[in-house]
């Protein structure tokens, strides 16, 4: 099997299986702090939220364990979701809500912005920050939950509390995830290249969301296996041949000046997870089919190679160094024809 010991080194390389010390403490912490301040920071503007009734729940890639590492130099981050009872008729912006909250958790060690769809709390050392946290303010009402939404001074129109289902989500890709290590290791192997890819990049939605990807992979997975165990390469090449199939590619004068794709996701609101991506300008679209495409490209030259010296060259053109590239092999005959040339170099 092609390259089964240089993924399988790779993968533990850029894997966090589980918490590092720091961001388990710090995650702790500020569910304290959230459960024993937030009722009060609502109580000083008559709103009753109960402490009891509060759930703290890990979502994203901590929830899938599907985390990788940032050698960029690039924050941990973390999607920790925060929901209790809210009568939203009575409650009715969502920024009053998040302000709140805000002033419950901010602390001299850690700074929150209220960004559009949660609270980020940022964790800062010699003015570089080493770590993040997103809260989603998810309310309970009505037996349905709401997300909220809107920045701190979102004009009217644009905050809103919008219908969700964080623990359908949940539960959607767990099922999915959980019963299939070789589908966890292509989701980790593509947030990689988009990692690779995007890591400079600072244009709001330019880069594809992690959602959107594990979604895609989740819907496109082609598991690849023979009696040597799990063939990492051929699964990756070809679940990643039909993510880019689902590309619509719109050309004008034979050039690709448009390449969308979607993604719905697969419970309420049901909105699609590129429409930001897609909202913003087309470049951003074709930018993601051409780098996905040529990983596409590097990965069926890898799966043609014939060493696997070759083939890495080919595989570390999609990850970067950190994917090895085996050593080149040089065989029996070579050897003799080059000690032959040395014994018989009289220059």
């Amino acid at each position: 099997m092609k390259l089964k010991k240089q993924f399988e080194d790779f993968y533990k390389e850029i894997t966090i299986d589980t918490e590092v010390e720091d961001l388990k403490e710090k995650r702790e912490t500020l569910e304290n702090d959230l459960k024993n301040n937030f009722p009060t920071e609502c109580g000083k503007h008559n709103i009753e939220v109960k402490k009891n009734d509060m759930e703290v729940f890990d979502q994203g890639s901590y929830k899938l364990h599907t985390t990788i590492k940032n050698n960029h130099g690039g924050s941990i981050d973390r999607d920790v979701a925060v929901m209790f009872p809210l009568d939203i008729d009575q409650n009715s912006d969502p920024r009053k809500i998040k302000g709140y909250g805000r002033d419950a958790i901010s602390l001299w060690n850690r700074s929150t912005t209220i960004k559009e769809p949660c609270l980020n709390v940022s964790y800062v050392e010699n003015e570089t920050e080493w770590m993040h946290i997103d809260l989603p303010l998810y309310a309970k009402h009505n037996e349905s939950v709401y997300l909220a939404r809107g920045k701190e001074f979102a004009t009217e129109g644009n905050y809103s509390w919008e219908l969700a289902d964080p623990k359908g989500l949940n539960d959607y890709l767990v099922d999915r995830i959980n019963v299939n290590d070789q589908l966890r290791r292509i989701i980790r192997y593509i947030k990689k290249w988009k990692l690779e890819k995007y890591y400079n990049s600072t244009l709001d939605h330019e880069a594809p969301p992690n959602i959107g990807l594990t979604l895609l992979a989740c819907d496109c997975f082609i598991a690849s296996t023979n009696s040597e165990g799990d063939d990492d390469l051929t699964s990756l090449q070809k679940t990643i041949q039909n993510i880019v199939n689902k590309f619509s590619l719109t050309y004008e004068n034979g050039v690709l000046v448009k390449a969308d794709i979607s993604r719905s996701l697969p419970v309420t609101p049901w909105t699609d997870v590129f429409k930001k991506m897609k909202d913003s300008i087309d470049t951003y679209g074709v930018k993601f089919y051409n780098r996905l495409n040529t990983a596409l490209q590097n990965l069926i030259d890898a799966c043609n190679e014939e060493s696997e010296h070759d083939a890495g060259i080919s595989v570390q053109k999609v990850f970067g160094d950190e994917f090895k590239v085996p050593a080149k092999l040089v065989n029996a005959s070579s050897l003799l024809i080059a000690s032959a040339k040395k014994e018989h170099n009289f220059g």
